[in-house]
């Protein structure tokens, strides 16, 4: 190449004539021969060093599997070979099957122990239950009614019955009824019988002294009594309660039938027989705001002039009867 660049600065040098360019142009040949063996001689020397590069390349170990597990922290022999790492891959995480609530041992079927008896079977059925006893037992009766009417014990039997007009023990001395029949209009008896429980909260029970009176028995009862008690006994007209057969006539007693201690008797006619009257002992006042109390409580209204009489609600719905109690038995025994 040296050579070369001489030729060249020679040429360059001579004027330009026929003898000049004919030497440039052998120059220019002479140039590229040289170019082409030189490139030759490149590519040979790139081959012969990557045939010396291959050659120092130590050879590749062979490492057995037995031995892999120290290859970690040890020397290796030229004898064991290193395996080629596989190419990495992202961890992929497994998909996780949902889990399953299966036991992990199911129990073997065994057959029954013959010296075990069985275990009952449980129906969804719930378990009968045990029949009450008789007294357990409400006595419920379909009454019998007859113009609104029915008997009142036909129902329920725990009140105590003490009807002062089927006997002499009144205010005329006369007997007013001709037996002892307790009727009321069907639609106040659960009101009784309310009362009549809440009454047996305190050891006690209702005692009736009367209830419907025909309107005929009003009449007599008017006409019998003295000139003084007339304003206490009125004649028969539209506030005739009694003949409509919801007013009840009562007071407290023990179950035996004694009465409690009341500030006057029944039927009596003086002012201390006023709903307010406060010249009562308070045993005797005690006595007959309770009874107003269990009254009260289930719909009646109290009258102001006598502390026992007690009106039913809706005194309009119903009619003046003048039914006997004759009629009465008569029709129910048809």
């Amino acid at each position: 190449m040296k050579t070369l660049c001489s030729v060249l600065r020679l040429v360059g040098r001579l004027r330009p004539t026929g003898m000049t360019l004919g030497l440039l142009l052998a120059t220019s040949a002479l140039l590229a021969s040289l170019c082409g063996c030189g490139a030759l001689r490149s590519d040979a020397a790139m081959g012969n060093t990557q045939a010396a590069e291959a050659a120092a390349e130590p050879e590749p170990w062979e490492l057995p599997e037995s031995t892999a597990a120290h290859a970690i922290g040890g020397a290796l022999t030229p004898a064991e070979t290193i395996p080629e790492p596989e190419p990495k891959t992202e961890p992929t995480e497994p998909l996780q099957e949902p889990e399953t609530t299966e036991p992990e041992h199911e129990p073997e079927a065994t057959e029954p122990d013959p010296a075990e008896p069985e275990a009952p079977v449980h129906s969804e059925e719930p378990p009968e239950e045990a029949e009450p006893s008789e007294a357990e037992v409400p006595q419920v009766h379909t009454p019998f009614v007859y113009r609104g009417l029915v008997e009142l014990t036909a129902i329920d039997n725990s009140f105590v019955i003490d009807q002062r007009y089927a006997t002499t023990d009144n205010f005329t001395g006369i007997r007013q009824y001709d037996r002892e029949l307790c009727l009321v209009q069907e639609d106040i008896v659960d009101m009784l019988i309310e009362a009549n429980e809440l009454a047996k909260q305190h050891g006690l029970r209702l005692k009736i002294w009367d209830a419907y009176r025909p309107i005929s028995v009003q009449q007599a009862l008017h006409d019998s009594a003295p000139e003084e008690l007339a304003p206490y006994v009125p004649a028969p007209g539209p506030y005739s309660m009694h003949a409509r057969g919801i007013t009840v006539d009562l007071t407290l007693c023990y179950p035996d039938g004694t009465e409690l201690d009341m500030p006057t008797a029944f039927d009596d006619f003086s002012t201390a027989a006023n709903s307010d009257y406060e010249g009562a002992t308070q045993e005797q006042i005690a006595n007959r705001e309770l009874l107003n109390e269990i009254m009260s409580a289930v719909g009646f209204k109290r009258s102001k002039l006598e502390w026992w009489h007690f009106d039913g609600p809706n005194r309009d719905h119903y009619e003046i009867l003048d039914v006997s109690f004759a009629e009465f038995e008569a029709a129910r025994d048809e």
